[in-house]
């Protein structure tokens, strides 16, 4: 019966699971048909002259239970616009006593991310990661007040202005207060990363808003099943 609750409520918080953090991987992943769509803006605190804002969007698709492909697009101000394939295979998935377990890679077709000469090379290497998330219960009934803890390893990510991420251990902490508010807490090599997020309910929607390192960042996405 625990089992069976556990299920349920991942599934009933899968807007939440889906893509909190901008580019990170985790080992949240959607279930066959679903999609989850989101736009952020990340306000930069970079010197004159370097790129003082990036426009982000990314489009998440369950093929399967167990294969997710995804599509990052990123337009950066003073440099360029580069999208980034990312594919992930479940390998394990989460019971009362394991993790959800998956690997993947991001940067499928290699592309160079920057027209800066100092990271163009780097930009354009696959990044492979293994990832794991286990679900916690604040209290003796499975429902929220609940904390989801990550744990990835990786290769040198370095598909967002040129900084090295996910290179080595990476992870955090996301919470669901209430079944429409959560909080996000993580590190993903390079930059700390926090969010508050609000699912207004039966809607589909996370309205989305945290700091990225030394930067600021807002975002709304949308979940819902297509296929």
């Amino acid at each position: 019966m625990r089992f069976c609750m556990l299920a349920l409520l991942l599934a009933l918080t899968a807007t939440i699971w889906a893509a909190d953090i901008v580019t990170m991987p985790t080992a949240n992943q959607l279930k066959q048909g679903e999609v989850d769509a989101a736009v952020y803006y990340l306000d930069l605190d970079m010197p004159a002259g370097a790129p003082q804002h990036v426009n982000y969007q990314t489009l998440y698709v369950g093929i399967t239970d167990w294969l997710e492909l995804d599509v990052h697009r990123a337009d950066v101000d003073n440099d360029k616009e580069s999208i980034v394939l990312v594919s992930s295979v479940k390998v394990l998935s989460e019971t009362n006593t394991q993790p959800d377990v998956v690997i993947g890679v991001r940067n499928l077709t290699g592309e160079a991310t920057t027209n800066n000469p100092l990271f163009r090379e780097a930009s354009d290497d696959p990044s492979y990661f293994v990832a794991a998330a286990k679900t916690f219960f604040l209290r003796e009934t499975p429902g929220p007040p609940l904390v989801r803890a990550h744990l990835g390893l990786g290769t040198e990510d370095a598909t967002l202005l040129g900084e090295e991420r996910h290179d080595g251990l990476f992870g955090g902490l996301q919470f669901l207060f209430v079944p429409t508010l959560g909080a996000v807490v993580q590190h993903d090599g390079a930059d700390l990363i926090t969010g508050i997020t609000y699912m207004p309910a039966n809607t589909g929607l996370t309205l989305k808003a945290g700091t990225y390192g030394d930067h600021r960042w807002v975002g709304i996405a949308f979940n819902r099943d297509w296929f």
